[in-house]
């Protein structure tokens, strides 16, 4: 705590992005709320509010979110409605104000003047409305199960919010049914969604489909992290519904911890393929079906270097190629892909590069708009390496989070 006061008083003036990692116990948590965050009401030009609740940064979403202070944090996002551009509640939520929360700083009293507070939104009502005209707030970030109609129409008085990324986790509590077709009504813009599927097992997948992943979602990105799976009918579905508004595919796991080469095939089948029997990779599916598709990301599974060829040939929109296991042995892993619900094998914690050689560069580059190379496992975020913690994985799910389209905002 006193680190986090030294350091504070410091930058607090000139601080841009504020990322907030809560993974103490209910009294480090007020400690900070009452003497560390309020000293944030004297930065001058905050653009980034973020708060990462437990849950995330020990990778267990039954760890139950984090409340945090309504008045305090409301009252530091409209004090900077000027200028803040993006703000973040993963695994936190704002509880329901308490008036006491006005005695804990001076600023606190001052700022939160003239703001009145809701009990079950994501940012009050009224005070959205109240700053409407002056608010810069482009993109919001929250758990999906945050959200409802209601509260996704009361942003849709914020004229400058573009981008809503919604991440879904494997908490086991009921997913809201949303009107999207509503919803979009009430924007200026339309309202521009990313999905972060974020360490779901593939069996709960179809219900994701069915409930989440529907025809009226104006669909511009789909990451699935940390899930250890593929899952062919998924890339099927968002390939058959959003083919013209997909532009960035992220499907991102950390090399698989086991040394037992049956866990290198992906969803098992009972009984092996016959021989004659050939997989399409999924990925040149979705490339061929997303008109509009700009960035494609896949790491731990490997790739054969002819469909990466197939990626680059269907999809010509593409801008950014991040492929990490490539191989171009045929028949490499045919033992394993002929047991497998998938046209692709994972990457194994003792498995090493392969190297590409130039000519195989070559013919990719002959199909790209940019120049395109293959990516070395040293420069992987730490998240997508071999035994990441839960911290570097959270870090790994933040640093996509922030990103709408592969790219910062500002």
């Amino acid at each position: 705590m006193r680190k986090n006061l030294f350091l504070t008083r410091i930058f607090r003036r000139y601080t841009r992005k504020l990322h907030i990692y809560l993974d103490g116990n209910e009294d480090e948590l007020e400690k900070f709320m009452n003497l560390v965050l309020p000293q944030y009401f004297d930065t001058v030009k905050l653009r980034e509010l973020i708060f990462i609740g437990p849950s995330y940064l020990q990778q267990n979403h039954n760890v139950p979110f984090t409340k945090l202070k309504r008045i305090l944090t409301e009252s530091l996002i409209f004090k900077n409605i000027h200028c803040i551009e993006t703000f973040a509640l993963l695994g936190c939520e704002l509880d329901v104000a308490d008036n006491v929360e006005k005695d804990i700083h001076k600023h606190i009293e001052y700022y939160s003047r003239g703001l009145l507070f809701s009990h079950h939104s994501i940012i009050s009502a009224v005070n959205l409305e109240i700053h409407d005209f002056s608010s810069t707030l482009r993109h919001i970030i929250v758990d999906y199960s945050q959200i409802n109609t209601s509260s996704l129409r009361t942003l849709g008085v914020l004229r400058q919010l573009r981008y809503l990324t919604l991440n879904i986790t494997n908490k086991r509590i009921p997913w809201p049914q949303i009107d999207w077709g509503h919803v979009q009504s009430m924007y200026v813009e339309p309202l521009q969604v990313i999905i972060n599927i974020i360490a779901v097992p593939y069996r709960r997948f179809n219900d994701i489909m069915d409930n989440i992943l529907v025809e009226e979602l104006n669909l511009i990105s789909l990451k699935v992290m940390f899930c250890k799976s593929l899952y062919t009918p998924l890339l099927s579905h968002v390939s058959r519904l959003y083919q013209e508004s997909l532009r960035e595919v992220v499907w991102a796991d950390s090399p698989y911890e086991s040394n037992d080469p049956y866990h290198r095939i992906v969803r098992p089948m009972r009984q092996m393929q016959p021989d004659h029997f050939a997989h399409v990779n999924p990925f040149v599916l979705l490339c061929w079906q997303c008109t509009h598709l700009r960035r494609l990301a896949i790491h731990g599974y490997w790739m054969w270097h002819y469909d990466l060829l197939g990626f680059v040939r269907l999809r010509k929109t593409l801008t950014r190629l991040e492929i990490s296991a490539i191989y171009n042995k045929q028949g490499q892993f045919d033992n394993e892909l002929q047991m497998s619900e998938e046209g692709a094998v994972r990457v194994m914690v003792a498995d090493r590069p392969a190297k590409l050689d130039t000519v195989c560069i070559d013919e990719v580059n002959e199909y790209t708009e940019f120049n395109w190379q293959p990516i070395a496992w040293g420069s992987l975020h730490r998240g997508l390496r071999a035994r990441a913690s839960p911290a570097e994985r959270a870090d790994f799910l933040l640093s996509e989070a922030r990103q709408p389209l592969g790219v910062t905002l500002y």
